[in-house]
């Protein structure tokens, strides 16, 4: 079941208001400056936020958990975990300041300077485009880079999973997306950044990156919210990275989610 993005957003508009429409940016394309569409479809920027976390608790994060989410954006997700973590727990890096900002504003009812949940919360953001996790002053528990690797080139994907692995712990479990390709000759071989232009990698190439940074490297799948009678939310691939063996939590299992060891695969 493939994604309808027609499906999703006439459906999406159909309990909306004319100006909850404007407001919300529905009718502007992913990547538009707008602070959900700029992210991704502003019709999905509820459910994409909604299935990370649920994805993250059902890794097992838990309110005491430290979380470096990468590319933050406009909180989809930040939204959520930074009023399920316990205050300081949070950090976020964004290259895009205004969109962060903006985020903040329209998520959380405040600018940053004036925002009592920030205040109460103390989130740590950065705004380096270059991977550079050097704020993050411990080890985090979860890493989160949802839909960057997906337009990052092959020396920039590297250094996102090199920089990911330098800010983990022996139980740290890191969850990246990529989109799949099973053709070698549509795999990205170029360096740079693609966006709103997406890229593709096939295991084959994510597993020897990871291979060769000293990670262990699972494809799994997202959980149920994922399927919806419209089409499925996103069809990126989520990736787990660690340094120790992993295997899928209770949860995982009970809703049928699968994993295989990217290492297996040829």
């Amino acid at each position: 079941m493939r994604a309808n993005p027609n499906q999703l957003k006439a459906h999406f508009k159909s309990k909306l208001t004319e100006n909850e429409i404007e407001e919300l940016g529905v009718n502007l394309g992913a990547g538009a400056d707008h602070y959900r569409a700029y992210v991704g479809p502003p019709f999905m920027y509820d459910l994409n936020g909604g299935m990370q976390f649920q994805f993250l608790l059902d890794l097992g994060m838990r309110e005491y958990s430290r979380v470096l989410e990468v590319g933050c954006g406009s909180l989809r997700l930040g939204r959520f975990l930074m009023m399920f973590l316990l205050p300081g727990r949070y950090y976020g890096v964004e290259p895009n300041t205004k969109i962060l900002e903006e985020g903040i504003h329209h998520n959380l009812g405040a600018p940053a300077a004036e925002n009592q949940l920030i205040a109460l919360k103390r989130p740590t953001f950065a705004d380096n485009s270059d991977f550079d996790f050097s704020f993050v002053r411990e080890p985090v528990d979860f890493i989160v880079a949802q839909s960057i690797a997906s337009h990052t080139g092959v020396k920039e994907t590297r250094e996102l999973l090199a920089n990911v692995g330098r800010v983990m712990h022996e139980e740290s479990i890191a969850m990246v997306t990529y989109i799949r390709t099973v053709n070698p000759e549509t795999c990205n071989d170029k360096d740079g950044w693609f966006y709103p232009e997406c890229v593709m990698y096939t295991d084959a190439h994510m597993r020897e990156l990871a291979r060769s940074l000293g990670l262990l490297a699972y494809r799994t799948n997202w959980p149920m919210l994922n399927r919806r009678p419209e089409g499925l939310l996103t069809t990126q691939t989520p990736l787990i990275l660690t340094k120790r063996p992993w295997q899928p939590t209770m949860a995982q299992r009970l809703a049928g989610m699968t994993f295989q060891p990217i290492d297996r695969l040829v």
